[in-house]
């Protein structure tokens, strides 16, 4: 029972009935309330709160609201129809985290007072859950029993249209290939509870669509049956947005729409639309914060994408930090909580708030080495904010268009997984394309190696960090791909010695080559000091796009040496005599233009190796890549030959007797064991014949043994 009423009068609380009375540790706990009390609207805190505290077998208590909602049905699960059960009703939901007796007493509050229902018992019984996931002291996340959780996985931000059919279709496959990680967005489109009145089911501001919180509430479950965690991203930047995937026209939130902000960016500075976010993250926590597999809250996907965000970054920055800060206050269960940028190069102030626990980067380009800059911006990432990170969007170009015919088996899927999971990220990056290229070509193969692979490293418990390693014996040309995007202040001064190796480390490149009148502010022409080994060649490669008359001038040792108009997707090229020189590149036209890459034949390797290092330096794994096996090189030239006599290097690791065992990236399965023995603190590791790429751990004869 459920009454509501117009009085005033103090609310009066009849039953608490669970569901059930004995649960799991970690699992789901829900009571349904019945009660006759006061309020216009059941989803405003403001109006009525339901609240409870639960107190724990070593009596330590828990605090925890609870939310007014729909219960619904399947009708028919092939077209996924939904068919309503109930008004509405008020519930609690709780994850308990002791076995033991729990008690709990449940309370109603309204202008008009404050009912309490008399102490409630269950009793919650030992499961194998490993609980939530937390920070760890690496840069690898935990559960709450202290094993490492390294997600392997995709985006699945949406339905295409049956969202049964479509999410169960897709978490099926990507559970049977032993993926255990997605990311989803309250979109309109999607999941969202809350956007502009009297459209597809919404009822505006405060009033949160009860169909897309049941498909809510039944994917969570089955994600829980299936071992899928969930990172949950709760705006996007289109509903801030007129102009970049604009939303804002309809948005409730729009004072078109009987919103309170007039502008996008006033979004973040209204006191009243802070409220009413607010008020939606409070209905989101107690309806799904109990959930063990939600991973984290990301509060904003690619908030730099709103408008004016240049103009209003400090006002962005202060509500990012506000709304982190209240989502940590508010969920009991204390889930991880993030945000993500669209460009790299945003914002330091937001990663270094405490209440931010990882960062995330989205990379989208169209190069053949894609897993490159990828690894570039993790590691950079690492080493400025101290924080664990994740690739949680990648992809070639920002369309689908084309992927099936451009790399239609996914060699850039493969590529950027395995390097990503080597880069001293938290976990394997995230490809994008899960409705429209994952699924219709069949690609999901590429996750169970990796994760096959991943179960075999102790990365959490020893504190497993990115290496520096030099690969000897495959000589090829050296390529760099720009990683910037637009107005980002790039470094301009590289050192490159003759194995190919580039410094500083966290250098980084512009993907614009600004010209001489327009967007001066941002010009950073880049000057390379290069030692070449034998006579080479040094090339730039222009991207798809450009704006006015750019020129390509490229200086060798002081002397230019080309000038020439600038074309997209064309190569200018000069030669370079052996020995140390500098090369000076610079747009001495008027306005930008992309560069797709700087390549210097005559130094650098065929092999790529990402590696990673225990914190006693006593443990090392790595992958290593034929960085001609890419979907550009392939289509283009066919299957590159098989790599031979490769050695990797790394210094400053602990001497002694270790074992080396080499894994099969396409089964992940063992290839070969061997002993190695290091001496002079440096590894020399041989590397077995191969086509495309192989995965190795190296652990000393001691931790073997036990």
């Amino acid at each position: 029972m459920n009454i509501q009423t117009t009085n005033t009068k103090a609310p009066v609380l009849y039953s608490v009935s669970p569901v059930a009375t004995t649960v799991e540790q970690y699992s789901k706990f829900e009571a349904q309330l019945a009660l006759t009390a006061a309020y216009t609207n059941p989803y405003d805190y403001d109006a009525i709160r339901i609240s409870a505290i639960f107190t724990a077998p070593n009596n330590q208590t828990t605090a925890v609201e609870g939310f007014f909602m729909q219960d619904f049905v399947f009708s028919n699960l092939e077209t996924g129809s939904l068919q309503a059960t109930n008004e509405g009703v008020f519930k609690i939901r709780f994850s308990p985290t002791q076995p033991g007796i729990w008690r709990y007493q449940i309370s109603c509050t309204t202008t008009g007072g404050t009912a309490t229902f008399p102490e409630q018992t269950f009793e919650c019984v030992a499961s194998t859950n490993p609980g939530f996931v937390r920070r760890s002291e690496s840069n690898y996340l935990q559960f709450d029993n202290q094993e490492q959780f390294i997600p392997v996985g995709e985006n699945m931000c949406w339905q295409v249209s049956n969202g049964y059919l479509d999410y169960k279709k897709w978490l099926d496959q990507l559970s049977e290939h032993q993926g255990n990680f997605i990311r989803i967005w309250h979109a309109h489109w999607g999941l969202g509870i809350e956007w502009k009145n009297n459209v597809n089911g919404f009822q505006g501001l405060r009033r949160y669509k009860q169909s897309s919180a049941f498909y809510h509430d039944w994917l969570l479950d089955y994600c829980g049956e299936k071992r899928i965690y969930v990172m949950l991203c709760l705006q996007h930047h289109g509903q801030v947005s007129s102009s970049v995937n604009p939303n804002w026209q309809d948005s409730p939130y729009n004072s078109a729409n009987g919103g309170p902000c007039k502008h996008p960016w006033e979004f973040f500075t209204n006191a009243i639309a802070k409220n009413q976010v607010k008020n939606r993250l409070r209905y989101i926590i107690a309806r799904w914060g109990y959930a063990t597999n939600i991973m984290g809250w990301e509060l904003f996907n690619e908030i730099d994408w709103t408008d004016q965000f240049a103009q209003h970054k400090n006002d962005i920055n202060n509500w990012l930090s506000e709304m982190a800060a209240f989502l940590k206050d508010q969920d009991p269960n204390k889930h991880l909580v993030t945000t993500s940028y669209a460009q790299a190069h945003n914002d330091p102030a937001v990663w270094q708030h405490p209440s931010i626990d990882f960062t995330q980067t989205h990379f989208y380009s169209n190069i053949p080495n894609l897993e490159r800059p990828l690894v570039k911006l993790s590691r950079n990432y690492l080493a400025d904010f101290q924080k664990p990170t994740l690739a949680s969007e990648f992809g070639l170009g920002h369309s689908a268009a084309g992927l099936s015919t451009l790399d239609p088996t996914g060699i850039y899927i493969h590529n950027t997984l395995w390097a990503s999971l080597f880069s001293g990220g938290l976990g394997a990056a995230m490809t994008w394309w899960w409705d429209n290229y994952i699924e219709p070509q069949n690609l999901y193969h590429h996750f169970a190696p990796i994760t096959k692979m991943a179960t075999q490293i102790t990365f959490k418990n020893d504190c497993f960090q990115p290496a520096t390693a030099i690969v000897k014996g495959a000589p090829a040309s050296l390529q760099l791909f720009p990683t910037l995007g637009w107005s980002a202040l790039a470094d301009s001064n590289f050192s490159i010695d003759s194995q190919g190796v580039t410094s500083p480390d966290n250098a980084q490149l512009s993907s614009y080559l600004y010209g001489t009148q327009f967007n001066r502010q941002f010009r950073r022409p880049p000057v390379f000091k290069v030692n070449y080994p034998v006579n080479g060649k040094f090339t730039i490669t222009t991207g798809a796009r450009s704006s006015t008359r750019p020129k390509i001038a490229i200086w060798l040792d002081g002397v230019k040496k080309l000038e020439q108009r600038a074309a997209i997707h064309q190569p200018y090229s000069i030669d370079i005599p052996a020995g140390t020189r500098s090369i000076r590149v610079d747009n001495t036209g008027a306005d930008w233009i992309n560069i797709a890459s700087y390549a210097f034949a005559g130094l650098g390797s065929a092999v790529d190796a990402y590696v990673l290092v225990s914190a006693d330096r006593r443990q090392t794994a790595g992958w290593i890549l034929n960085n001609k096996y890419n979907h550009d090189f392939i289509k283009n030239n066919g299957i590159p030959s098989i790599i031979s006599s490769a050695r990797v290097i790394v210094e400053n690791v602990e001497n002694g007797n270790y074992q080396v065992k080499w894994l099969d990236c396409a089964s992940g399965e063992i290839v070969t064991t061997n002993a190695v023995l290091i001496q002079n603190n440096q590894l020399n590791l041989l590397v077995p014949n191969f086509l495309r790429a192989l995965a190795f751990t190296l652990t000393d004869q001691i931790n073997t043994i036990v």
